[in-house]
């Protein structure tokens, strides 16, 4: 850990400070604040589907939470609805990282898990080749496909100091990590350092609230009850 006070901690604030200010305008940055061997390296990352002004907001609350919620830790990761703030007293950009994902899911089963794993499966392997290896696509990519009545949209994700083929691993990881321990839950997201991926029943990224899956009638609360 570091010591209060220290030119690492005043090097962290000034860091993290510098960056909601950015996330009005780009929705992935990083930077570093001093000088070895107190330098601190950082880095956000808005989802795509956001508006800056989310995207700002979320950073933000970030920026805070993240030095009130890991106090005096050298390295550090925070997870927000729509973004992810990290940093390190080591440089990590371009390094993949699939050790600490986090996942959670929805506690609502389908009834056809199998059936919808695979569906799943394939479409979160198409939108990951397609975000990995489509520079237009600058890694980020959502789609949805149909499942008998319903339809599931999936959005993934990878930080741009990837490389494409890290990319592709990371989110290969992730829907693995994802698919054996949720297989059943009509929605999950998973968050790594290096990507994340999210799938649901109704139209997140385009905005949809989760009622919007109110097919049948006792359906119509609790959708984003997540484990």
């Amino acid at each position: 850990g570091y010591i209060e006070n220290s030119t690492f901690q005043k090097n962290l604030q000034s860091l993290l400070d510098s960056l909601p200010s950015n996330a009005s305008v780009s929705k992935l940055y990083n930077n570093s604040a001093g000088i070895e061997p107190d330098r601190v390296y950082g880095l956000y990352m808005c989802l795509g589907y956001v508006t800056n002004e989310t995207c700002h907001n979320c950073i933000n609350t970030a920026h805070l939470d993240i030095v009130r919620i890991c106090p005096n830790s050298t390295e550090s990761v925070v997870w927000q609805e729509t973004c992810q703030l990290r940093y390190s007293n080591v440089k990590f950009y371009g390094e993949l990282n699939v050790a600490d994902n986090i996942v959670s899911a929805n506690k609502k089963n389908v009834s056809d898990p199998k059936k919808f794993e695979n569906t799943v499966k394939e479409k979160l392997r198409e939108l990951t080749k397609q975000a990995a290896y489509n520079a237009s696509a600058k890694m980020y990519a959502t789609g949805d496909v149909q499942f008998e009545d319903k339809v599931i949209y999936a959005l993934v994700q990878c930080t741009r100091d990837l490389s494409g083929d890290d990319c592709d691993k990371c989110l290969r990881h992730a829907i693995e990590d994802v698919l054996r321990k949720y297989y059943f839950s009509i929605g999950a997201r998973l968050m790594s350092r290096s990507c994340y991926l999210r799938y649901e029943l109704y139209g997140f990224y385009n905005g949809a609230p989760e009622e919007s899956i109110s097919s049948s009638p006792n359906n119509n609360k609790g959708d984003g009850e997540y484990f």
